[in-house]
């Protein structure tokens, strides 16, 4: 009877013990976590703050042209991606007449040596892909945009153009079969610059290649033929303009101060 009354004990003790360490081994590890991770900064996982999100759009929409471009050209680090229909404000359609009405204006500022307008002497066939650049500490802040390719109805030009949302043209290039014809439009530093005169010897550049590496594009055999500042309206932000000729291309960037 008394060797039970023992076993009984015994067992009781056990229990008692695996009960109280049920309940206190737990809080004992989660506050050596805690403090070993006092103090350390880590990035949020994308579970918990995806780019996509309702929180994410509304911070994006209010970056500033200069925080866009430091995105999408990896300034800020970033990653970037293909973006999703829904993330975008517009259809691709939608897009291409925008990008068509900024390349008019440039066309017309005497920045770009063609009008993509679909008039009936004019026509272009054209693709779209969306994209997003997202910083990879918050996984917050995106900037989103377009790059819309237009290819002329006779094989003979071809026009690349990155366009941020809102219809801000941040890089064109034009590429043609024949040399492009520089006595159309001036340089970004003001009327009366005409480039008729302008010789791909005249001017060797340093490479942009890197500082634009987003776009794909050698700059390495281009030559920087205008440079001039500009500023955005919306928040007074001033940036630089510059134009590049290479052989049968033109390039059109624009890039933070």
């Amino acid at each position: 009877m008394k060797k039970d009354s023992f076993k009984l004990i015994i067992m009781s003790v056990a229990v008692i013990c695996i009960v109280i360490a049920g309940i206190m081994v737990p809080g004992i590890v989660l506050e050596a976590n805690q403090k070993s991770e006092y103090d350390h900064v880590a990035k949020v996982p994308k579970r918990y703050l995806p780019s996509g999100s309702v929180m994410a759009k509304e911070a994006s929409a209010n970056l500033k042209l200069s925080e866009k471009l430091s995105l999408i050209d990896g300034q800020w680090d970033s990653t970037t991606d293909e973006a999703a229909s829904y993330e975008m404000n517009d259809q691709d359609y939608q897009a291409v007449a925008t990008a068509r009405e900024s390349m008019e204006k440039l066309y017309e500022q005497k920045l770009y040596p063609e009008n993509l307008s679909p008039d009936y002497s004019n026509w272009y066939t054209w693709e779209t892909a969306a994209k997003k650049a997202s910083d990879n500490t918050f996984n917050t802040y995106t900037a989103y945009y377009w790059i819309i390719r237009f290819e002329k109805y006779d094989g003979t030009q071809t026009h690349t153009i990155w366009m941020l949302e809102d219809g801000t043209i941040i890089l064109a290039r034009e590429r043609t079969k024949d040399a492009i014809d520089v006595s159309i439009f001036e340089t970004a530093d003001g009327p009366g610059n005409a480039l008729d005169s302008i010789s791909l010897d005249d001017k060797i550049t340093d490479d942009y290649t890197a500082e634009f590496s987003y776009s794909g594009i050698d700059f390495s055999k281009m030559n920087l033929i205008g440079q001039t500042t500009a500023t955005e309206e919306k928040n007074q932000e001033s940036y630089d303009v510059l134009q590049f000729l290479g052989d049968k291309q033109y390039v059109y960037v624009i890039r933070e101060k």
